[in-house]
């Protein structure tokens, strides 16, 4: 399979304001060191917590933020950050639709000029504009008479059919779905969630799927990653890393969606990462010796599934 987005070593650090005659702070790791492909006409899944790094990577593929290091490479083309028709490149070939549809969306626009401004940015030819609106509407489950109201008008699943509006006007390769139904209720999820399938199968688009709710990958993923404060620590299928998970995060993940049932999203107790060895050592139940030097490289345990830990090194099952 052709791979429309390969990601490799991606590191984002941030400075930590403040001043110390002592020491300078060292920089927060949102994202240090992750890898993955996504395959055209595929769904990836990010899956993680809250501050695990998912939106920062999803920033960074559009140009909001720029890798410390590491390189990026869609639709065979090495993306330089410093050049701006790379960045160009970037964002007319990947949307992004965020969590909240309601802040993402201009309150004193009505429907039809907030998708207008997607055609505004892309140079799109005005005389074309009604048309693409025209087409584009019905593919995300619009009504036609929506184009006329305000975001305020509109019930949550039609914001967020909006947005997919907005991101689709201008054909694209990849999209990028930040916790897109985090905030509708369970049934509107059902409904945005059926739309992105036959999107994409209608429309031939790859996708990233961020979200906390397992749930959802997999009715909607091929493959899935999971991170942890940064690090990927687990890879693979879908329903290999959700039916039998070797990260013992991972497996606490799957725990707390099969107590929670239905209701799925990920709160996992407190804690803090370990910022030497293994970054899940404080918590993990698992702990070995060699977790206190360096964090564990991706080992592969079955085709295509790999796992950050010393214990499928070793061939301990982590369960």
């Amino acid at each position: 399979m052709t791979r429309i987005l390969e990601v490799e070593d991606l590191k984002v650090h941030f400075k930590v304001g403040g001043f110390s005659l002592l020491a300078k702070p060292p920089p927060v790791k949102a994202v240090d060191g992750v890898s993955f492909y996504i395959n055209e006409g595929e769904t990836l899944g990010l899956a993680g917590e809250t501050g695990s790094g998912k939106s920062t990577i999803a920033k960074v593929l559009v140009g909001l933020y720029k890798p410390t290091s590491g390189r990026i490479r869609f639709m065979g083309q090495e993306i330089e950050f410093d050049n701006r028709g790379h960045i160009t490149f970037l964002r007319r070939n990947i949307g992004i639709v965020f969590q909240d549809p309601v802040s993402s969306l201009n309150p004193r626009l009505r429907v039809r000029d907030i998708i207008r401004e997607a055609l505004v940015a892309a140079g799109v030819d005005r005389r074309e504009h009604d048309e693409k609106i025209a087409h584009i509407v019905p593919l995300v489950g619009l009504r036609p008479s929506s184009l006329d109201s305000y975001p305020r008008q509109l019930s949550g699943g039609e914001k967020q059919r909006v947005s997919l509006a907005r991101a689709l006007v201008v054909p694209k390769k990849l999209l990028i779905l930040d916790e897109p139904t985090s905030s509708l209720d369970v049934s509107v999820q059902a409904q945005v969630l059926n739309t992105l399938r036959k999107l994409k199968s209608e429309l031939g688009l790859s996708y990233l799927f961020i979200t906390h709710d397992l749930n959802v990958l997999k009715y909607m993923s091929n493959r899935m990653c999971v991170m942890f404060y940064g690090k990927l620590v687990e890879s693979g299928p879908t329903k290999s890393v959700i039916n039998h998970p070797k990260h013992p995060y991972t497996q606490e993940l799957v725990a707390n969606l099969l107590r929670k049932g239905e209701s799925s999203s990920v709160v996992i107790r407190e804690h803090q990462p370990s910022f030497e060895g293994c970054i899940y050592k404080r918590i993990c139940p698992y702990v070995m010796s060699e977790c206190s030097q360096t964090h564990p490289p991706l080992y592969q345990v079955a085709e295509e599934h790999s796992v950050a830990c010393y214990l499928s090194k070793a061939g301990v099952p982590a369960h």
